[in-house]
């Protein structure tokens, strides 16, 4: 377990180089003097670190070489941050690096967490930290170099010391036996997951803070969320599911509705609601124990129509106390429900 812990550390770390690398050199190269459309930039990106991911997933499901993926994967980022100069390269490699690194490091540590919703909390904690870094201090350049030699030291380092580990826990290989029967009861519960998952990409993008006008406030934001990622993980493995989605949902809900618009009552209330984040993931794991990163891939794919949806959305500021009443409730109703429905022996 101690050593799977400093695994999970070595992942969390290139996690947030990945997408502070993707970030940095969007914003500084491709978004920059108009190289190409704006508009095709943020689509293609998306298309292919987000949406590309259950297809991606499946395969490393299929392939089974997490670690040389991990590494392969940062290899395709490092390269597509050096073809700033050929638009169209630079954001394939820088897409599909980004999705390859999610879903097999996201295998990774799912299937050796031991049940144990911290784990995946702490991994998917520090990518909204690297990812906004990159997005307010593009314009250094020693920012981009930074970044790619701590990945390429600490991703070479990864690999040595993890290459020869064995991929699956015993609990997991037992698992391997099973196949993915997709019941009615699991696609309704599937889709169900994906919903709540999207309602977190639809809020997080519609609520908007007044206060966040200068950049440390932005990165405040971000720190708040990876904070919440974090700390929904190690709640939830202390006081149970039910309870950690019962105060995520209702004390985010108290502080976005009613003191979103003093910089304490917002970031506390993006915490809570970012809580949601390994929950979701645990149950689309436990849904399909045989395609962990498919599942990873699931969750990540509808985060991208959901920002879509809240960007949209912002052309109605009247209708966010509704909306948000609605996504909460909905988000705690499913959750509980489907979190009780995984822990019974006969739903496998």
């Amino acid at each position: 377990m101690k050593k799977l812990t400093i695994e999970v550390f070595f992942l969390t770390v290139l996690h947030m180089l990945v997408d502070g690398i993707c970030s940095t050199t969007i914003y500084a190269s491709l978004y920059k003097d108009n190289i190409i459309l704006p508009t095709i930039v943020f689509i293609g990106y998306n298309v292919l670190a987000f949406m590309m991911q259950p297809l991606v997933g499946f395969l490393i499901d299929t392939v089974k070489k997490e670690r040389l993926l991990v590494l392969g994967s940062l290899f395709l980022v490092v390269t597509g941050s050096l073809l700033g100069s050929i638009p169209y390269l630079c954001l394939l490699f820088l897409g599909l690096g980004n999705a390859l690194f999610h879903v097999s490091a996201g295998k990774i540590t799912i299937t050796n967490s031991n049940q144990k919703l911290s784990l995946l909390g702490v991994f998917v904690s520090l990518g909204v930290v690297g990812l906004t870094l990159g997005m307010l201090y593009y314009q250094f350049s020693f920012l981009l170099v930074i970044l790619i030699t701590l990945t390429v030291v600490i991703g070479g380092c990864y690999y040595l010391i993890f290459h020869q580990k064995k991929e699956f826990s015993e609990e997991t290989q037992k698992k391997q036996s099973l196949n993915l029967s997709l019941t009615n009861i699991k696609i309704v519960m599937i889709v169900g997951v994906i919903i709540v998952v999207m309602f977190r990409g639809i809020i997080g993008k519609y609520t908007v803070f007044n206060w966040a006008d200068e950049a440390y406030l932005v990165l405040l934001v971000a720190i708040a969320t990876a904070l919440g990622k974090l700390l929904g993980g190690v709640l939830a493995d202390k006081i149970g599911i039910t309870k950690t989605i019962l105060i995520s949902g209702l004390g985010s809900l108290g502080f976005l509705l009613f003191a979103r618009d003093s910089i304490i009552g917002g970031l506390l209330g993006i915490l809570l609601f970012n809580m949601t984040m390994p929950i979701t993931l645990y149950l689309l794991y436990k849904m399909m124990p045989r395609y962990e990163a498919t599942a990873f891939g699931l969750a990540a794919m509808v985060l991208f129509p959901g920002y879509v949806i809240g960007m949209y959305l912002q052309e109605y500021p009247t209708k966010y106390n509704l909306i948000i009443l609605i996504a909460t409730l909905l988000t705690i109703i499913f959750v509980i429900l489907f979190s009780k429905e995984v822990n019974k022996s006969e739903f496998y």
